[in-house]
């Protein structure tokens, strides 16, 4: 949990960490790479201040503000609930369904999306610069999926989505691994992505002719979906916080 700023001036590194950019040294070595702008303008050294609620501190292109407590929690989305704040149609939103199970994620934002038919690993938090880092696709975060198709994976198909891709709606699709997992009769297999493009594993093999029984998502970066059951929910640890913060903010970037 990050402690509230005090009023006036505060060191730079110390304000960038409570907005949830990581530790003081990570923030110091964001500052030092020039990847933090001050009233428009670039900063490097490390002893600046700033004034929260007056200047504008900006990384990745996005204002920053200080959280005062933050949460990561890793939810088990079950199929049919939609991830959205609000649905028009009525349905039922992980919020409504987080709600109903004591868990007031209202405040919380997803990382990433998974549609109404897919079930899985979804991660919420109230870390913004961490969702922004984690869903911004220059930075291939890994995903990886287990999928249930209705024949048996071919290996030309393999090296199609893995190789020069598949063509869905005017947008080249790859996924950095795909693997048969099934046994007779069950066709399954595990597809790792690097990229987010919407509703991607059911168009790249959809486009090759296969039909999409069961989506699942069983990992986000280096967070597991392990053994939690669907609709159940559970914060993340501090070391899984840190893996995702080395993953969004690593050093060199």
């Amino acid at each position: 949990m990050n402690q509230p700023l005090t009023p006036g001036p505060v060191r730079l590194n110390r304000y960038l960490a409570s907005c949830g950019l990581g530790s003081r040294r990570a923030c110091d070595a964001l500052i030092a790479a020039g990847r933090i702008y001050l009233n428009g303008a670039k900063v490097t050294e490390l002893g600046t201040k700033v004034i929260p609620g007056q200047d504008k501190v900006d990384y990745l292109g996005r204002a920053l503000s200080p959280v005062v407590s933050l949460r990561y929690l890793a939810y088990h989305k079950p199929q049919s609930v939609i991830v959205t704040k609000s649905d028009p149609e009525g349905r039922t939103t992980i919020f409504d369904a987080l709600r109903e199970k004591g868990c007031d994620a209202g405040g919380l934002n997803y990382v990433g999306r998974l549609d109404v038919a897919s079930e899985g690993l979804l991660l919420l938090t109230n870390d913004g610069s961490l969702i922004h880092a984690l869903t911004h696709p220059r930075y291939h975060i890994k995903k990886v999926y287990d999928v249930q198709i209705d024949r048996k994976l071919q290996p030309a198909d393999v090296a199609r989505m893995t190789g020069e891709g598949i063509d869905s709606e005017g947008q080249i699709l790859r996924a950095g691994d795909v693997r048969d997992t099934g046994s007779e009769g069950r066709y399954w297999c595990r597809a790792e992505l690097y990229e987010g493009k919407k509703r991607q594993i059911r168009r790249m093999f959809e486009a090759l002719g296969y039909t999409v029984i069961r989506l699942r998502r069983i990992q986000f970066a280096s967070v597991k979906l392990g053994d939690l059951a669907p609709g159940a929910v559970r914060e993340l640890t501090g070391r899984e916080v840190d893996a995702l913060r080395a993953a969004g903010f690593p050093r060199g970037r």
